[in-house]
């Protein structure tokens, strides 16, 4: 396989410089189960695994490890279909939201993207607040963002479903498909590009493993119906899969996510909210919170109507949840500072110890009888006798 179809380009070219002079072969992250990958390079697929180093280096963040995406440099097993993954390239981009549990860590989708399809159904399920996050997420990822409404056919109004859909979009681009009819499937599969890479995210029964088996023309990844009482949707994919299509370019399957937590994005939330942050910037306060300030620009549009009050209510909760988030993040960096200093003070301790210890007399090899005295501090002392065997030069 041509590594430019996987998005191979001379910038990565350059980045493993290092790595080529050293034997090692690039390869493209596709499948992450725990700590076993698999691995495309321009040869053959293998099963691969991390070092211990890279295992060392990710005991503080799992975002340290391969992720589906990765550029990763591979030194192959002879004999066998597998290798050892010993470094990532750097990301170009990342798609990121909050570990489920787990306050303050980074839960990394997928790498090295081009286009995020957002899909929500079309349906009475669709839910406006729920694609403002995916839209925030999406923006801060550095990818260009798509909201792709699926399953159009169980639509009764499509125009007001749209119209809903681009209210919140902002300046990302709106589609409407079908997997089952194939509508729109073809708009779809020109804005994957030949070396372009897509990830499509959205809850469980939108439809996200049906659109990719659209666009490959097969079915090649399983799919489950939905709930008939509430139209809830079941995981039929349970995790993250890179998918190379015949027509040129790659995809990205995701598990369904009933809950999409945001990672701290700052920029993704400007985006996500471009009337808001045009309004701010004529607010009086440079740190303006956009509450209880006055001449306050946003409060002003929301008290004349302009700006309307769903809008405003989303953004209000997507900057609370954000600063909880940092603060989480600032809890958890302390509680790593503070570890390190008690290794750093034990170890002082036992240093200042040891460098205490005077011994009264030496035997004849250097070696310190058990019976030898200690000063510690001008003070005799036999205790540290016990817990410590200390050699002296002769």
């Amino acid at each position: 396989m041509d590594l430019t179809q996987l998005g191979w380009n001379a910038d990565l070219n350059q980045q493993f410089a290092p790595h080529h002079a050293k034997g090692l072969v690039p390869a493209r992250v596709a499948v992450e189960d725990k700590h076993f990958f698999r691995v495309w390079t321009a040869d053959a697929v293998l099963l691969a695994h991390v070092t211990g180093k890279c295992f060392h280096d990710a005991r503080r963040s799992n975002s340290n490890l391969p992720k589906v995406g990765d550029w990763v440099a591979v030194k192959l097993v002879p004999s066998e279909e597998k290798a050892m993954i010993q470094a990532i390239l750097p990301r170009r981009t990342q798609l990121c939201r909050k570990m489920i549990g787990r306050a303050g860590t980074e839960h990394i989708l997928a790498t090295n993207i081009d286009t995020a399809f957002l899909v929500a159904a079309a349906d009475s399920s669709f839910d406006a607040a729920r694609l403002e996050q995916m839209l925030a997420v999406a923006h801060e990822s550095g990818a260009r963002p798509v909201v792709l409404l699926n399953k159009i056919d169980l639509c009764a109004d499509l125009e007001a479903r749209l119209a809903d859909a681009t209210r919140v979009a902002g300046d990302a681009l709106v589609l409407a498909a079908c997997a089952l009819t194939g509508r729109g499937v073809k708009q779809l599969a020109e804005l994957i590009k030949p070396g372009d890479t897509a990830v499509f995210i959205g809850t469980s029964g939108v439809g996200k493993s049906s659109l990719i088996n659209r666009l490959y023309g097969e079915d090649i990844q399983a799919t489950v119906e939905v709930r008939a009482n509430d139209a809830k949707g079941r995981h039929a994919t349970s995790w993250r899969e890179m998918i190379f299509l015949p027509q040129g370019g790659v995809v990205i399957d995701t598990p369904g996510m009933r809950e999409f937590h945001l990672w701290i994005a700052t920029e993704g939330s400007k985006q996500a909210f471009p009337e808001i942050d045009a309004l701010s910037v004529r607010c009086h306060f440079p740190g303006c919170t956009h509450t209880h300030e006055s001449r306050c620009a946003v409060l002003k549009a929301l008290a004349a109507g302009t700006l309307p009050r769903e809008r405003y209510d989303t953004f209000l909760k997507l900057q609370l949840e954000i600063r909880f988030l940092r603060e989480a993040e600032k809890r958890a960096a302390y509680q790593v500072r503070k570890q390190g200093g008690r290794v750093t003070h034990r170890r002082g301790n036992t240093a200042y110890r040891l460098s205490c210890l005077r011994p009264h007399g030496f035997t004849k090899g250097g070696r310190l009888a058990q019976s030898t005295v200690f000063c510690l501090n001008g003070f005799p002392c036999r205790r540290f006798v016990r817990q410590w065997t200390v050699h002296f030069s002769s």
